[in-house]
């Protein structure tokens, strides 16, 4: 197997948003996997996802959608999906992606938590670099901005993705960390004195650090010619002190994404 097969068949591990999802304390929703884009025209394929990710970060309770999937690649290097955002890769050639996206960073509702204020939803801008030092791996990192009450928390994310064919699918293993700056912990995690007069939780204050660890496990499988389903379940555990808030209820945060693609071209 090439380089450039394992890059397009390998799927991007970020729930996107949710994953994704992102929020990011549901997990690695900055990194992706992304291929070159296509060397005239452009490639399009449509599908059906059902996603369960956290309702919030630090959450206990998952949210279950059923969404469309989209999935348009234009040989510029433009791309629009539900895995990646709206983007532009860079990358031409097999061992190097990078490029710019947009993503849906997801808050918190108002009444979430008692007491708590919510933390609005809001795009956020990111920057990608993938790299395939071999055929079997790649290596991530992502820079995403603007989430926060106030959009200026900031996360970055490493990882590391293996693949490997089983028969005519392709397996892959990932294994990330997450950073993220007082503001975007401070938001989801942080408790000040106002809040805490009104929840009664303690007051807590968090600076810039280790956000988690997690790991995922997806699957791609070709159905035949022009189906294709494919599937990650990616496991965070919350780090620090953003595992040790008052409003964490679970250090872990689970998220899983299944897709039926058609391809159209």
């Amino acid at each position: 197997m090439s380089k450039l097969s394992l890059v397009r068949a390998l799927r991007p591990l970020a729930l996107c948003a949710a994953l994704l999802a992102q929020g990011a304390a549901q997990a690695a929703n900055g990194l992706i996997l992304i291929g070159p884009p296509p060397a005239e025209g452009y490639k399009l394929s449509l599908g059906a996802d059902l996603l369960v990710f956290p309702k919030f970060p630090g959450s206990d309770e998952s949210r279950v959608w059923l969404i469309p999937g989209i999935e348009f690649k234009h040989h510029s290097g433009a791309f629009v999906s539900t895995d990646n955002g709206l983007g532009w890769n860079f990358g031409r050639g097999k061992e190097l992606q990078y490029g710019v996206r947009l993503w849906p960073l997801f808050g918190r509702d108002d009444d979430a938590l008692p007491g708590l204020p919510g933390v609005k939803d809001r795009i956020g801008g990111g920057l990608f670099a993938n790299v395939a030092p071999l055929e079997f791996l790649v290596l991530q990192s992502s820079l995403m901005a603007g989430s926060g009450r106030n959009g200026s928390g900031l996360m970055g994310e490493l990882g590391a993705t293996v693949g490997a064919p089983v028969g005519p699918a392709i397996l892959a293993l990932t294994l990330g960390g997450s950073w993220a700056n007082a503001e975007y912990r401070q938001s989801y995690f942080g408790v000040s004195a106002a809040d805490a007069a009104s929840s009664g939780l303690p007051v807590t204050t968090l600076g810039s650090g280790l956000q988690d660890l997690n790991l995922g496990l997806s699957l791609d499988a070709p159905i035949d010619d022009r189906w294709r389903l494919s599937g990650q379940l990616l496991v965070a555990r919350l780090m620090g002190d953003a595992a040790s808030s008052p409003i964490t209820q679970s250090r872990q945060q689970t998220t899983l994404a299944m897709t039926l693609w058609y391809r159209f071209r």
